[in-house]
């Protein structure tokens, strides 16, 4: 039979054990910024290809946007094999993190595959590029403020509010070209800068 203060030494030892996994520092401070950073640059790029400036001509959108897929599923590959190892990942706030931006990725590629789909086939749907910028922002805001919630950080919730303020001043200027811009600011506030912090945040090594 157990000892009254062996079992009271085991249970505070695995209260201890969780609330270290609970409060362990967040990961995905990396894939933020990657992601915020080009989705920021390419809606500034397709900001002025579409405004004429510079001189581009339609077809630099699909060399533009081409670009950020290569650049975005590189760079996924390699901050993934880079975070191997890292201490902390096993923690609610990262498992749940992981789980909404993942899934968020998949549901973004279903989407506008089948958008290029209908473009190709038929020449039409081109309004779903522009209904496509509040839908993202609305899928950070979702992001940022449920990791937000779930570890307890006021920026990431802050950081969903602000994104969610992208997708109403986005979802009013749809059909314009400004849209871009509005999806570029809040991308870069509400993804890139969270990020940042994040990264800051992170544990340098295994303890």
């Amino acid at each position: 039979m157990t000892a009254p203060g062996t079992l009271s030494s085991d249970l505070a030892y695995v209260r201890d054990l969780a609330e270290a996994g609970q409060n362990a520092p967040l990961l995905g401070g990396r894939f933020l910024v990657m992601w915020g950073g080009l989705v920021s640059l390419a809606y500034v790029g397709h900001f002025l290809i579409a405004s004429g400036a510079f001189g581009l001509t339609p077809s630099a959108y699909g060399i533009m946007w081409l670009g950020f897929g290569l650049a975005g599923g590189i760079g996924q590959f390699l901050l993934v094999s880079a975070l191997r190892g890292k201490p902390g990942g096993a923690s609610t706030g990262n498992r749940v993190q992981g789980v909404l931006w993942t899934t968020s990725g998949i549901f973004l590629f279903v989407y506008f595959a089948g958008l290029m789909a209908r473009v190709f086939f038929t020449g039409e749907g081109i309004e779903g590029f522009y209904w496509s910028v509040p839908m993202v922002l609305g899928l950070y805001g979702i992001g940022q403020f449920v990791t937000g919630a779930v570890t307890g950080s006021s920026a990431l919730k802050f950081a969903g509010f602000a994104a969610f303020a992208g997708v109403l001043a986005a979802t009013f200027l749809t059909g314009t070209e400004y849209i871009w811009l509005v999806g570029a600011a809040s991308a870069f506030t509400a993804v890139f800068i969270p990020g940042l912090l994040m990264m800051r945040a992170e544990p340098s090594e295994t303890v």
